[in-house]
């Protein structure tokens, strides 16, 4: 039983690490998922200061 949690949790931890790289660059979806940890009340895997607050600007 705890070895099948133990999958679980680390099935879960990279999910959570893909989301993050698929967030880099995109302020809508860093500010989802901060939005999604605090409400979960899990820690920030970005920091705040990290998350972009304005888009990208596309020459």
């Amino acid at each position: 039983m705890q070895a099948r949690m133990d999958t679980q949790q680390q099935r879960l931890d990279s999910l959570e690490g893909l989301l993050d790289v698929m967030a880099v660059g995109n302020p809508t979806l860093q500010r989802a998922l901060a939005e999604r940890r605090a409400a979960l009340g899990m820690s920030q895997r970005i920091p705040a200061e990290r998350l972009q607050t304005e888009p990208l600007t596309n020459y």
